[in-house]
C-alpha cells in the first residue's frame, strides 16, 4: 500500500508540535538536488529549534502543483525560518503561510512569496 508523502510527514511531526506556519519550498525535477541540499541546511540550521522539516515530495499533492518540501514551525520562529529562507532559497519559489484552518485565505490573500508565484489548484482548499 502506497502512502502519500504528505500523509508520512504529518505522522511524522512530534506530538504537541506547535505548527502554527507552513513554509512550502517548490522545486522543478531537475531541481532536486537543490531541495535536498535545502532540506539538510534546514535541519542542521534549525537542529535545536522547534522547526520541523518534512521529506522531500517529489510530486504534486493536494492543491500544489509542483513537487515540494515543507517546514512547519511556530509564530515565534516566524522571522527567523523567512529570514533564513530569503537567503538560502537560491532559485527556489517558497509560499509561507499561517495555519488559521481557512486553508484558502492561507494560501491566498495572508499568503506571503519569495521568489515567483507558482500556481495552485485554489479549488482543492477548504474555506
Amino acid at each position: 500500500m502506497n502512502i502519500p508523502p504528505y500523509i508520512v510527514n504529518s505522522k511524522q511531526l512530534p506530538a504537541n508540535f506547535p505548527r502554527q506556519f507552513d513554509a512550502h519550498i517548490y522545486f522543478e525535477l531537475k531541481d532536486l538536488n537543490l531541495a535536498v541540499e535545502l532540506r539538510a541546511k534546514a535541519i542542521e540550521r534549525f537542529r535545536d529549534e522547534e522547526v520541523f522539516v518534512g521529506d522531500v515530495i517529489g510530486e504534486a499533492i493536494g492543491p500544489h502543483t509542483h513537487p515540494m518540501l515543507e517546514i512547519n514551525f511556530p509564530k515565534r520562529l516566524f522571522s527567523e525560518v523567512t529570514l533564513w529562507l530569503m537567503y538560502e532559497r537560491k532559485n527556489l519559489n517558497v509560499l509561507i503561510h499561517e495555519l488559521t484552518g481557512d486553508d484558502y485565505l492561507d494560501h491566498t490573500q495572508a499568503a506571503i512569496w519569495l521568489g515567483a508565484v507558482v500556481p495552485l489548484h485554489y479549488d482543492r482548499l477548504k474555506t
